[in-house]
């Protein structure tokens, strides 16, 4: 699809720019100096189409040129393709598919300012969007004081444009058939990663780092309401309910992607921690699932929450007893979600000094003259 689509932009565009000059491009346009303005439309479940058009009357050259669709806050996992529609000289409708966008692997496509002449449809095929297209209405600045911006006027769905659409509904049947003709065409759609870093920290949490170097912390998790840690035993039990030191409450926490998510492992079994589909806390030998990766939620109350990745809202949580309560009943305010980070009995931050080497110099005093300076053996 995407070696169609992109023979269908280039003969669209070759034959948008040959268009003025007649037939088959007979008669070169005249250069014309044309002044931008911004244009934007988003097409979703609630509005899938959108009409660029100007007024009949209107004598002015207008040219949209496009340069950007990209799904934007709210968008699922799926396929969103959007279409280009007109009317050919039969007034049937001619529909030609421009992109497929999907948040995990193609979320944005870079159209480089490809021009196209109203009326012309947005169509939002399949998907739920919300897709946003972005560009430029260019209108020649000869007949701009007749124009003005005045001249664009945007329709929603069910809303068909003025006539004069033949010459559009032609080239889309052209690019329809050269979408399905041409093979082997250079790639010259673009995909680009999001220049916005908070989408991008919002769309790379939403699936697993396998890039990124993972880092691994050792810790207890010291339970507020049973006063006891947090345990993984070897018949894939889980409590709350071993003392401090406690080789089973030894925990290891990896990292898994932003937004501090991670999967906690116990050190002396290695079984995750993970939640299924009715709350319950189960242990797994394999916790490459979403549903075994925690969100670290630092509260007010300097305690921390884990929230699990998978069900939004559900808690790692355990009663008075330490015994592991289901998420669904559990609300982050709640003291049964309440955790406290704490280092095993015995294990000191010597790793960490290991990193630095201080260095005892001796304190230099100074002579009798005051201009030289001397060192001293520091005494014993």
């Amino acid at each position: 699809m995407a070696a169609g689509a992109t023979a269908a932009l280039a003969f669209l565009s070759r034959e948008s720019r040959t268009r003025a000059g007649g037939v088959g491009g007979l008669r070169a346009p005249a250069p014309v100096t044309m002044d931008s303005f911004f244009f934007g439309c988003e097409l979703s479940g609630h509005t899938r189409s959108f009409t660029f058009k100007v007024e009949e009357e209107d004598d002015a050259e207008h040219v949209l040129a496009l340069t950007m669709l990209c799904l934007t806050e709210g968008a699922k996992d799926e396929c969103n393709v959007v279409e280009v529609v007109a009317r050919n000289h039969h007034h049937q409708e001619i529909a030609v598919p421009v992109a497929n966008l999907k948040l995990s692997c193609q979320p944005m496509l870079s159209l480089d300012d490809f021009q196209l002449q109203p009326p012309v449809t947005f169509r939002l095929k399949s998907g739920s969007g919300p897709v946003r297209i972005t560009g430029r209405h260019q209108i020649g600045k000869a007949h701009c004081a007749k124009a003005g911006v005045g001249g664009l006027r945007g329709t929603r769905a069910g809303q068909e444009g003025p006539g004069g659409g033949p010459a559009l509904g032609r080239e889309l049947a052209s690019l329809f058939r050269a979408g399905r003709e041409s093979q082997g065409v250079s790639q010259q759609v673009t995909v680009q990663s999001s220049p916005n870093f908070t989408q991008h920290v919002r769309e790379q949490s939403l699936v697993t780092d396998q890039l990124s170097r993972r880092l691994i912390r050792t810790y207890q998790l010291y339970s507020r309401t049973s006063g006891k840690h947090v345990q993984v035993l070897a018949n894939k039990r889980i409590n709350a309910m071993a003392e401090d030191g406690d080789p089973f409450a030894k925990l290891i926490v990896e990292t898994d992607t932003f937004g501090s998510r991670v999967r906690v492992r116990g050190a002396e079994t290695g079984l995750y921690i993970c939640m299924n589909k009715k709350g319950k806390l189960i242990a797994k030998s394999n916790g490459k699932g979403k549903d075994c990766v925690f969100t670290e939620i630092v509260l007010e109350n300097n305690y921390t929450a884990l929230q699990n990745a998978k069900y939004e809202g559900w808690y790692m949580a355990f009663t008075r007893k330490g015994r592991p309560r289901k998420g669904s009943k559990t609300r982050q305010h709640q003291r049964e979600v309440h955790f406290m980070k704490r280092l095993p009995r015995g294990h000191h931050t010597t790793e960490q000094s290991l990193r630095f080497e201080f260095l005892n110099y001796p304190p230099f005093t100074r002579s009798l003259r005051g201009s030289q300076r001397t060192w001293a053996p520091e005494p014993r």
